[in-house]
């Protein structure tokens, strides 16, 4: 018996959603995705894995496929885990017979997926948002005019690119000649410039049927670990943006908490599940369970303000370990789910030999060395 279908082209983001699910039940699952998802077809979260183009190409096959799982098992439910599958579940979405979790109409979703529309729509709510240029390609853009306008730093990404992708902090016209404007690599359009703000990443996550909110958390990475934590200013933008738009489904928001003033800036949003969605569901709150059984009408938001989660696979974490064998909750199982589930066990024994440098160079004293921080803007989410 099928329970779920999860649908999506990012792997991360796929694996993230099941793990999530895993935690909570040992319900069949799906994944309907493009070649990146392939490797999920070993995975223990997964009955089977069917690889479609879910770019458009694919479309009329996805229909079938879906429709006749939900044929064998009428209580199936479409859980789109990324972009690509939200789209995807919205120009189809007249031919489905299944029930799909809350998820952002296509204009809403294009809106909230462009850096540069988001900066619009941000600004016009009074929303703090950074000074930001667009421009159609790096030919275009002119230092000195970039550096007037919004000042040095600046940061350059392109517009629809997930995660750290072109995403480049320019600090002299040398470092912008040099990794930008004549780098053959740097082959992305179009282009925005960002006013670069000093500072700290935080992100806030929420769930949200119609712009009302019924689950929210904020979160900051710390060395090892993600950490929880209130940001009051952080979660009344956020609920501003859902309201504003009637959002519907899951978002990520990427920010920054401003050095010596410790204002939040709002930088970018993602529309989706996000890759590091574990850490919120170790530490309580389950946005994919959230998203499968809708709040009460009238239920207030559920919020999580503490707690922390490592980003370390459970195998090298000691304290982990113990957890992995005894607990049999919901920690008990994503736990193994993370660190047995063949695909992760893969991907573990590829990062070791890096992981074992890293550590060797962390206890490794150097003489005559000064850190220096890349103030980073974006990350995978």
């Amino acid at each position: 018996m099928i329970n779920f279908i999860v649908t999506g082209n990012c792997r991360r983001v796929v694996s993230a959603v099941l793990l999530a699910i895993r935690s909570f039940t040992d319900a069949k699952c799906i994944v309907i995705g493009g070649q990146a998802t392939r490797s999920l077809r070993w995975s223990g979260l997964c009955k089977r894995q069917v690889t479609v183009d879910i770019d458009g190409e694919g479309d009329a096959v996805f229909t079938d496929v879906v429709n006749r799982v939900a044929y064998a098992n009428p209580h199936v439910i479409l859980i789109p885990a990324d972009c690509d599958a939200i789209r995807l579940a919205n120009r189809v979405g007249d031919g489905l017979k299944v029930k799909t979790t809350p998820i952002p109409a296509l204009p809403t979703l294009e809106m909230f997926d462009n850096k540069w529309r988001f900066h619009q729509f941000c600004s016009g709510l009074g929303l703090p948002v950074p000074d930001t240029m667009r421009f159609a390609s790096k030919h275009a853009m002119d230092f000195h005019a970039v550096v007037s306008a919004i000042g040095l730093p600046f940061v350059v990404k392109p517009l629809d690119r997930a995660g750290s992708t072109g995403v480049h902090v320019v600090r002299s016209a040398e470092d912008f000649d040099t990794s930008v404007l004549r780098n053959p690599a740097y082959e992305y359009g179009p282009l925005i410039a960002q006013r670069f703000i000093r500072g700290e990443d935080v992100d806030v996550s929420f769930l949200a049927v119609d712009g009302k909110m019924s689950a929210l958390a904020v979160q900051q990475a710390t060395g090892s670990r993600i950490v929880f934590l209130p940001n009051p200013s952080l979660a009344a933008m956020a609920s501003t943006l859902s309201d504003a738009s009637a959002y519907r489904g899951v978002m990520h928001v990427d920010a920054r908490v401003e050095e010596g003033t410790g204002k939040v800036w709002l930088i970018e949003s993602n529309p989706r599940f996000w890759a590091s969605l574990t850490a919120s569901v170790w530490c309580g709150l389950n946005f994919v369970a959230e998203s499968i059984v809708p709040a009460q009408k009238g239920a207030g938001v559920r919020m999580l303000t503490a707690g922390s989660a490592s980003v370390r696979h459970p195998l090298m974490c000691p304290s982990a370990w113990q957890g992995m064998l005894a607990d049999r909750g919901g920690r008990g199982r994503l736990l193994r789910a993370m660190a047995f589930d063949p695909p992760a066990l893969g991907e573990f024994a590829r990062e070791l030999p890096a992981t074992a440098l890293r550590f060797a160079r962390a206890r490794t004293p150097l003489q005559g060395w000064t850190g220096k921080s890349t103030g980073r803007m974006s990350r995978p989410a």
